[in-house]
């Protein structure tokens, strides 16, 4: 039932008592004559009887059920309607027409016994309803087990006594009179505050258990209002105040019910129905994760080997996600997988064959198919799909896709084989990017060679195969050696050189690259160390920042503890990063701030191929520009490389910063950037990278030449 419903049901409710107690106070002698012909003393007995049935059913749901959830409200309120219970039981015990039935001054036993219960239940609500909630130690449930009745027998035995010894005074005359205006206003006042305050602390939403309660609160209300009109020891006032209070007591064992059974109940079945999905769907995107789709594929298989079709797996990742995740934060990362997600659900219909891996993975099933070209077909469709940006925050992002292809039985006819081979292909489209590629079984080959390659990098570092090759960089008028960029080399014991585009791909999915990067900066400033204490002048020493290297937080207290180890001065080390870097501009900003405090040179590298505001430039302390060699190689044949070369060193210029260009070959290349009023250029027209020694004599060389050159 919805908490609209049940407000409704409680203004009905309240409704009715108002109209019923109108009733009769308007119709009073018609009601009276036609109870006259009831047997009232049968009807109001049962009722009696069944209210203490009502109180002892209270007690029961309290103590009995969840006990393991059980709360502190919960175990008080148990305990007080044993006590309420017993003088209910106490009242119909002593009613008219009952075996123990007496006067007792003024008024009967029945009548205290029953003002007593009203007066102790409506307190005691009110007292425990004010009170915060927690959970019940299970030593506080045995105490109250078994001194609760000892109360309620005790609160039976202290009236009687009572109401026995102290008749004439308290129960005749003035003192009934005070007695009675007490209990009216302690029993009144207590219900109308309680239905209040759980009205008040429920305001914004007010489950249907609470409310029950609150009906219970009004009838048992009404119930105390109509006994002050009761006239003869047995009349229609009388009846209808005993049905307003077992109405009463009936809604209170509902709303206890609820609150104690129902409630747990139903939060055990949503727990267990949450566990039960979560145990087959992914918590981000709601997708099928890889049990559910492992299940699906032993069912589909089966079902491709009887009509005789195939099954097609597509593994499909998304390109560059790990350095948009890095870049942006975890959060954009999310929102880019449920964007994702939600492409593929609406392009791969029905969304049931839709799957999330893990990470950024995704893997749709091609139940059905004839051919193969129909996984193809699928495949360019959905890469399609990643064509439009995704926009967050106003801000578009272009990702692409790629995609990995098997068709069961040919390619595997188990889930796993067919995954397996689906990933394997999915690594050959990925040396691409935005393809997609159809498993063959050399592929299996190329990916266990990574797999392989991934388990001999983490041995690399540990028996010193890495080494560093070094490159410089030479100013364009003087011909002065300015500096050297350090550039990471795997000697392989076995495979021998390893290119650097195969393994620190690698080594930045696998969090390895921090490691190295590490390893990198202190080699490279040992070394530059070493040459000066060997007599070489200083010149500054450049290595290339990888995307997560630049996220560490600590990165400049690391840089700076290696300068400290190195005794290498901070002005004579460079750090090179690229635009990408600099996508989340505030943590850009922040990062490259404190690396420039430390006394850092910043060079930007690969300007020009990347996607962001050139806004930045004037923001961010950066000190050079690395024009991307993809410009330099084409300046002699294609107008639009040199006018873009022409433009950047301009604005260089402008902005006071150093241009160095890379991937220098020839003189021609050379007349071009020094007629642009290019700083300084790298590349092979100098020389290859080479390891510290060949370095060292390249440079004595080149000094001689330079000499040479002078003299003439």
């Amino acid at each position: 039932m919805s908490v609209n419903k049940a407000e409704k049901r409680t203004v009905l409710v309240i409704g009715l008592a108002v109209i019923s107690f109108a009733a009769m106070r308007l119709f009073d002698g018609d009601i009276h004559r036609w109870t006259e012909t009831l047997d009232l003393l049968l009807v109001a007995s049962l009722l009696g009887y069944a209210i203490v049935a009502f109180c002892f059913a209270m007690v029961l749901l309290g103590w009995a059920f969840f006990v393991r959830q059980l709360t502190r409200i919960r175990l008080h309120t148990a305990s007080l309607f044993t006590v309420v219970g017993t003088l209910e039981l106490a009242h119909a015990l002593t009613f008219y027409g009952q075996p123990f039935c007496r006067d007792v001054g003024d008024t009967s036993l029945t009548m205290v016994f029953g003002a007593a219960a009203q007066v102790i239940g409506a307190v005691g609500l009110l007292i425990l309803l004010s009170q915060a909630d927690g959970k019940a130690h299970g030593g506080e449930r045995r105490r109250l087990l078994w001194i609760s009745p000892l109360c309620g027998v005790a609160a039976v035995s202290v009236t009687a006594y009572v109401a026995q010894y102290r008749e004439a005074a308290l129960f005749a005359g003035h003192g009934l009179n005070v007695l009675r205006v007490t209990a009216i206003v302690l029993i009144l006042g207590g219900y109308a505050a309680a239905g209040a305050m759980i009205l008040y602390r429920n305001r914004s939403a007010r489950p249907q258990a609470l409310l029950k309660i609150v009906q219970a609160m009004c009838l048992l209300w009404f119930a105390n209002l109509q006994v002050m009109f009761v006239g003869e020891a047995l009349d229609a006032n009388m009846l209808l105040a005993q049905i307003f209070k077992a109405c009463g007591y009936f809604f209170l064992m509902q709303g206890i019910y609820l609150v104690t059974i129902e409630g747990p109940m139903r939060q055990q079945k949503r727990a267990e129905a949450q566990i039960q999905y979560l145990a087959y769907h992914d918590e981000l995107t709601g997708l099928g994760n890889r049990r559910l789709l492992t299940e699906r594929l032993e069912a589909e298989l089966i079902r491709a080997a009887r009509s005789g079709t195939r099954l097609g797996v597509l593994l499909l990742d998304l390109d560059r996600f790990k350095t948009i995740n890095d870049t942006m934060g975890h959060s954009y990362g999310d929102q880019l997988l449920i964007a994702a997600a939600e492409r593929l659900k609406q392009a791969a219909a029905p969304s049931t064959h839709v799957y999330r891996m893990g990470g950024d993975e995704f893997t749709v099933l091609l139940p059905g198919l004839e051919k193969v070209e129909e996984a193809e077909e699928k495949a360019s469709r959905l890469l399609k799909e990643f064509a439009a940006p995704m926009l967050f925050d106003g801000t578009g992002y272009h990702i692409t896709a790629s995609i990995g292809i098997a068709i069961g039985p040919e390619s595997g006819n188990t889930p796993e084989l067919l995954l397996k081979h689906a990933d394997a292909a999915l690594y050959s489209a990925k040396a691409e990017r935005n393809a997609y590629r159809v498993y063959t079984p050399q592929m299996s080959d190329k990916a266990h060679e990574r797999l392989q390659l991934e388990n001999d990098m983490r041995r690399a570092l540990e028996e010193n195969q890495f080494y560093l090759a070094y490159q410089p960089l030479v100013d364009l008028h003087t011909g002065r050696v300015t500096g050297v960029e350090a550039l990471l080399r795997w000697e392989h014991p076995e495979r021998g050189a390893i290119p650097p585009n195969l393994f620190i791909p690698i080594a930045e999915e696998t969090g390895l690259i921090n490691e190295i990067g590490e390893w990198v900066i202190r080699t490279a400033c040992s070394q530059n160390k070493a040459w000066q204490d060997a007599g070489l002048p200083p010149f500054i020493v450049s290595v290339n920042l990888s995307m997560r290297q630049f996220h560490q937080h600590n990165l400049a207290e690391r840089i700076r503890a290696i300068l400290e180890e190195t005794g290498l001065e901070p002005r004579w080390v460079g750090l090179e990063i690229t635009e990408s870097m600099t996508a989340d501009v505030e943590f850009a900003y922040e990062t490259l701030r404190k690396l420039k405090e430390v006394g850092l040179q910043i060079s930007l590298d690969d300007f020009g191929t990347g996607y962001s505001s050139l806004s930045y430039l004037k923001r961010y302390p950066i000190d050079k520009l690395k024009i991307d060699r993809s410009f330099v190689a084409d300046l002699e044949s294609d107008g639009n490389d040199a006018a873009i070369v022409s433009t950047i060193a301009a604005m260089a210029r402008h902005l006071n910063m150093r241009v160095t260009a890379e991937g220098v070959e020839s003189e021609e290349q050379l007349r071009f950037l020094r007629a642009e009023l290019c700083e300084e250029a790298q590349g092979f027209y100098y020389t290859r990278p080479v390891p510290a020694d060949a370095f060292v004599k390249w440079y004595h060389g080149h000094q001689k030449n330079r000499e040479g050159f002078t003299e003439k």
